[in-house]
């Protein structure tokens, strides 16, 4: 088999070489091991390539092999906005911007008329035209995605040095970023609200490439990792006519520096039935840096750097374990804990810096608990597990939307032999429920975008409709969310 083995390394090669936009990825997390019956509890009982992002220990246990498959995800996440019960932006802050406040002071010329949101502006103080972004007219769900799987594990050195690769790689459009703001700010590009933890987080093609080693008979080890971009982009402008950028001139510089983010994997067998797991996946994430700058005629220069985190995942440890009950059936169950704590948002903003301690992430304890049922060569496996949003109550100025999640995975493969070739096809079906959850927002915690006493700057007259809150966030007076997410996978994998 040294012939097939070299194909699949080579093979394998080729799918490092075409998988630029890579990166550590919420897919792999989602979707579990979709290659093997490791399912949602690929950490304690991965059976496939997958066990390298998983748990890269394991992967002396898994037969050697190369493997294709096909993973369908569709996401349908539904977001009901609460109706506005007045609030609005007057369309006198739009067609004047000499708007000051009780002191004197301009008011930031940050907001859009409501009206304009809505309707769009074509006629008077809009030119050229303004197109109209109507609130949540431009959500970011109801997607059906299909990934292809590659996957191949390969013993160097018996089981002392086995190295593994797992890829899902999505078919069609390659990685989406959407750098989506989450509160006020959104009304000047979609004025929607956007799942926060799904979304173009699914998107990304996804690696891991490691090594597991079985150092006793009791006890393996392992390590792997993902790739971690960081792309810069920079944009330099001349502005000829800021009404008509058709006159733009445009140099632009792009660069992509590449990073890892290990993983670490240890199992420990105390019985021959008992297998006690322990992982460490480091955080991952991709880096969009933009440096743009403009020359005006008249002489003025002007630039700034502006930097969006996507797909970030935090620390992760888990503790798993699967247990023989029978010659045939065993129980597995996976608990892992995740600093969301951390978290960097697409901003590149710390939820609880940026707008408060009330509003920072909580971590979460996330369980997932599973039966094994296994006959010769066949294995059918059936997982259900748990996980808590870490995002507190929306009650303030921020939109990060996230429920609680149920899930379920069911699945099997089989071997048979043709022609001396060992064959593994695998199936399986997966169910995420996105728990309904609703906020309504506390309007003192709310940015009033016209201050009560604003007035016309040059009459001093009031603008009319400035007294309480006015504002365009798009989740205010308040919102609720709810969906699923489907999936289904088929792997064949050719074991030698």
């Amino acid at each position: 088999m040294k012939s097939t083995t070299a194909a699949a390394l080579l093979l394998a090669g080729a799918t490092l070489l075409l998988a630029p936009a890579a990166q550590g990825s919420p897919l792999f997390e989602l979707a579990g091991d979709t290659m093997g019956s490791g399912g949602h509890n690929a950490r304690a009982a991965s059976t496939s390539a997958a066990a390298t992002y998983f748990n890269p220990a394991l992967l002396p246990r898994v037969k050697q092999g190369f493997g294709l498959g096909m993973l369908v995800l569709s996401d349908q996440i539904s977001m009901t906005l609460d109706g506005r019960p007045g609030g609005d932006v007057p369309v006198s802050i739009g067609r004047d911007r000499n708007v000051r406040d009780g002191n004197g002071d301009l008011i930031p010329n940050d907001t859009f008329p409501t009206d304009w949101l809505e309707n769009g502006c074509d006629t008077g103080g809009c030119d050229p035209p303004f197109a109209p972004r109507p609130r949540q007219a431009d959500g970011s769900s109801g997607n059906t995605r299909t990934y292809v799987g590659i996957g191949l594990v390969s013993q160097l050195i018996d089981d002392k040095l086995v190295i593994g690769l797992h890829a899902l790689i999505p078919v069609g459009q390659f990685t989406e970023a959407q750098q989506f703001h989450v509160d006020h700010r959104e009304q000047f590009f979609s004025n929607s609200l956007h799942p926060e933890l799904y979304s173009d987080r699914l998107t990304a093609t996804s690696l891991s490439f490691g090594a597991g080693s079985q150092l006793l008979d009791n006890l393996s080890l392992g390590v792997s990792f993902t790739l971690n971009l960081q792309n810069t982009a920079g944009a330099g402008t001349y502005v000829r006519d800021s009404a008509d950028y058709d006159q733009l001139e445009l140099a632009t510089d792009v660069q992509v520096r590449t990073g890892v983010s290990p993983h670490f994997g240890l199992v420990f067998s105390p019985t021959d039935d008992t297998n006690l797991s322990l992982t460490a996946h480091s955080p991952q994430k991709l880096e969009i840096v933009t440096r743009f700058g403009a020359a005006l005629p008249s002489g003025a220069e002007s630039d700034t750097t502006r930097t969006a985190v996507h797909a970030y995942t935090p620390w992760t440890f888990a503790l798993g374990g699967d247990v023989g009950l029978t010659d045939e059936f065993a129980l597995v169950a996976t608990v892992g804990y995740s600093l969301w704590s951390q978290y960097e948002d697409r901003q590149g903003n710390s939820p609880g810096d940026f707008y408060g301690d009330d509003f920072a992430w909580n971590n979460t304890l996330q369980v997932n608990l599973g039966g094994r049922y296994s006959v010769g060569d066949a294995n059918l496996f059936l997982d259900l597990g748990y996980q808590p949003s870490p995002v507190p109550d929306q009650d303030g100025a921020s939109n990060y939307v996230d429920n609680d999640r149920a899930s379920a995975n069911l699945g099997g493969d089989f071997a048979f032999t043709v022609a001396d070739l060992t064959l593994r096809p695998g199936l399986q079906a997966q169910i995420h429920r996105i728990l309904p959850r609703s906020v309504t927002k506390d309007d003192s915690l709310i940015r009033d975008e016209v201050p009560d006493d604003a007035v016309n700057g040059s009459t001093q007259a009031p603008i009319v409709g400035r007294e309480g809150l006015q504002t365009n966030n798009p989740g205010w007076p308040g919102f609720a969310s709810e969906g699923w997410i489907f999936g289904g996978a088929f792997s064949l994998t050719l074991e030698y």
